[in-house]
């Protein structure tokens, strides 16, 4: 039976191994302190979008995966499984491949680091697949904080340096190569550095941030001048 399915990709919260480039600005164990209330924030928004399956990919092994799906305190309409393949491109595609092999129709794949995007954009990424076969979500730094697809194309994933500015660029170069249809949502950013924090802890103090979790962890952040 035709389906819509969401997968959030995530790593566990482990102090030293999540949100490094924050580090220095905030201890290890605060940095991923960062990291699991954005992974809670994004599991709530993904919760929000109704006639949807619900798929927790982690990049870990499944007992790790298991621990943190118990730690975010998953409903029972969630599934979780460990993320495969040799890098995020590899993981990210067969996600979508297995997804439409299983029986979905459109496939959505959101990271962790902008649980502020809400659940209308998510939404609305699967309302554009009915003329698209491919959503992003561009990011600021270059990349995409979100992926949609109702169809594999293996070239957008293939040959990307991740985690760079290239990473947008080089996957609508590949899309259009591929004459693929694609559409973009507007741009968000990423929480990533500690610019990246420092703005999103303004949103917070201004309540403007649509991440309760985050907006408690970083209202008594003392910001720099």
């Amino acid at each position: 039976m035709a389906h819509n399915a969401i997968l959030v990709f995530c790593k566990p919260p482990i102090a030293g191994r999540v949100k490094t480039r924050l580090i220095g600005a905030l201890s290890a164990r605060a940095a991923a302190e960062v990291h699991a209330a954005c992974a809670r924030d994004t599991v709530a928004l993904v919760n929000g979008v109704r006639g949807t399956q619900k798929w927790l990919y982690v990049a870990a092994e499944r007992a790790t995966a298991r621990r943190l799906a118990k730690r975010l305190r998953l409903g029972n309409e969630w599934r979780v499984v460990t993320q495969r393949g040799a890098d995020l491109g590899e993981r990210m595609c067969h996600a979508i491949e297995e997804q439409l092999h299983a029986g979905a129709e459109k496939v959505v794949i959101v990271g962790t680091d902008s649980p502020w995007m809400g659940r209308e954009r998510i939404a609305r990424a699967l309302r554009m697949l009915d003329k698209a076969e491919v959503v992003l979500g561009p990011s600021e730094d270059g990349g995409y904080y979100l992926i949609a697809a109702r169809q594999v194309v293996p070239q957008m994933f293939a040959g990307i340096l991740w985690g760079t500015s290239e990473v947008l660029p080089k996957t609508v170069k590949a899309l259009r190569a591929t004459r693929t249809k694609f559409q973009l949502l507007r741009s968000d950013f990423d929480l990533d550095r500690p610019e990246d924090l420092w703005r999103v802890a303004r949103m917070a103090t201004r309540g403007k941030l649509r991440a309760t979790n985050l907006s408690k962890l970083l209202r008594p952040l003392q910001m720099p001048a």
